[in-house]
């Protein structure tokens, strides 16, 4: 019991040194030194193996044993399992709305425009009003399920609606999928290493 619950406490811990460092470095990066994917790809990576590479070397002391051992811990088993399907969803996720963004036909997303300036919704603002989230009965949920399989399914109506709701956010949607794309390509790259060709450092002796 004890022993699940410190494993607990250094995922959790793993975790919030993960995000904390990789999120803000890929939006900082994404921001003020390149926009285009390709010129961040590899960043994360970078930061990642030279956490594992000082790690090694004791030069990170308990934290390095940590995210040394949880690496490994997120990389195989059942949990690598998980981690990995829910890092090919994003990557199909992210994928699929930066391309509706980049390749919506404009006659679609005209009408669908019009369709919701009918109904009053022209921004987030309208969208976010208590009067457009209330679901009316089965319908409005059969309504939100509908939607929900026309934005992870390839289409025209799909792509327009990444589209508008990339217009609605002033261009902050294919900001934040391009973030998160990138980032889960580099971690489906980083799993597989670890996964079938990383050897994992046994002796930690040298830990402060």
């Amino acid at each position: 019991m004890l022993k699940t619950k410190l494993d607990i406490k250094e995922k959790l811990l793993t975790i919030c040194i993960f995000t904390g460092i990789f999120l803000p470095v890929r939006l900082l990066f994404y921001s003020f030194v390149s926009q285009y994917w390709i010129g961040s790809f590899g960043l994360i990576t970078g930061i990642m193996l030279s956490l594992i590479y000082f790690s090694n070397k004791g030069k990170l002391g308990k934290i390095g044993y940590i995210i040394n051992k949880q690496v490994m811990s997120f990389s195989k088993g059942k949990l690598g399992n998980f981690v990995l399907f829910q890092t090919i969803f994003f990557l199909y996720f992210f994928g699929l709305a930066i391309y509706g963004i980049e390749t919506a036909p404009e006659e679609t997303k005209n009408q669908i425009v019009s369709v919701l300036a009918k109904e009053g919704i022209e921004d987030l603002e309208d969208i976010s009003k208590p009067s457009n989230l209330q679901f009316e009965g089965g319908l409005g949920y059969l309504g939100v399920f509908f939607a929900l399989i026309v934005l992870f399914t390839p289409s025209k109506l799909g792509a327009s609606l990444y589209s508008i709701m990339n217009d609605f956010t002033n261009n902050w949607l294919l900001h934040f999928a391009t973030v998160y794309f990138v980032e889960s390509l580099e971690i489906l790259g980083l799993i597989m290493y670890f996964r079938y060709f990383y050897k994992q450092k046994k002796d930690f002796s040298n830990i402060a």
